[in-house]
C-alpha cells in the first residue's frame, strides 16, 4: 500500500485568493510545485453626468515555483519548508471615455523570492489540504501615465502571504 504522502503527481488551486494553480511534483522527501496565477476584472461604471463615465480595467499573471523539503508527520499529516520563486506582471486602467486627458495606465512587473513553511492534512491518498505562509521579497517597477505625463517608479516590497491550497494527487 502506497501512503498518500508518497504520491508523485498531482494537481492543486489556492482556495483562498484568487486563481493560482500549480502542479506538485514529488521526489522523495523533495516536492516542486510550478506555479501560475491570474486575475482579471473590468468595470464600467455609468453616471448621469457624461463626464463621469468611467471604465475600470485589471489584469496580472505570475508565473513561479516552490521547492520544499517534505517531512512527514504519521500517515496523514506532513510538514514542508523551502522557498518560493517567480515573476508577476500586473496592468491596470482608468479610462474616461469623455474626457482622454483624465485616463490613466500603469504597469507594475518584477519577480519574487522567499521562504516558505506549511503543513498538508490528507483526507486520502489523493486528496489534501495545506496551509502555508510565505515572506516574499518583491522588488519591480511600475510604469505609469496619467493623461500625458508619465512616471517611473521602482519599488520594493517585504510581504507576508498565507495561502490554503486543494491538492489532488494521481
Amino acid at each position: 500500500i502506497v501512503s498518500a504522502v508518497d504520491a508523485g503527481l498531482g494537481a492543486g488551486i489556492v482556495v483562498d485568493g484568487g486563481g493560482t494553480v500549480y502542479v506538485p511534483i514529488r521526489f522523495g522527501n523533495l516536492r516542486i510545485e510550478p506555479e501560475l496565477s491570474f486575475y482579471r476584472s473590468k468595470n464600467d461604471t455609468t453616471s448621469t453626468a457624461p463626464i463621469n463615465t468611467v471604465e475600470y480595467e485589471t489584469k496580472s499573471i505570475s508565473l513561479g515555483s516552490g521547492v520544499y523539503l517534505r517531512q512527514p508527520i504519521g500517515s496523514s499529516l506532513e510538514t514542508y519548508v523551502g522557498g518560493r520563486v517567480g515573476y508577476y506582471k500586473s496592468d491596470s486602467s482608468r479610462t474616461y471615455p469623455n474626457s482622454p486627458s483624465s485616463n490613466y495606465s500603469s504597469d507594475t512587473s518584477g519577480f519574487y523570492v522567499g521562504p516558505t513553511i506549511g503543513a498538508e492534512y490528507f483526507f486520502n491518498k489523493q486528496f489534501s489540504i495545506g496551509l502555508d505562509v510565505s515572506v516574499l521579497y518583491r522588488p519591480g517597477t511600475t510604469d505609469s501615465t496619467y493623461g500625458t505625463i508619465t512616471n517611473k517608479t521602482d519599488m520594493t516590497d517585504l510581504l507576508t502571504e498565507t495561502r490554503t491550497a486543494l491538492r489532488f494527487y494521481y
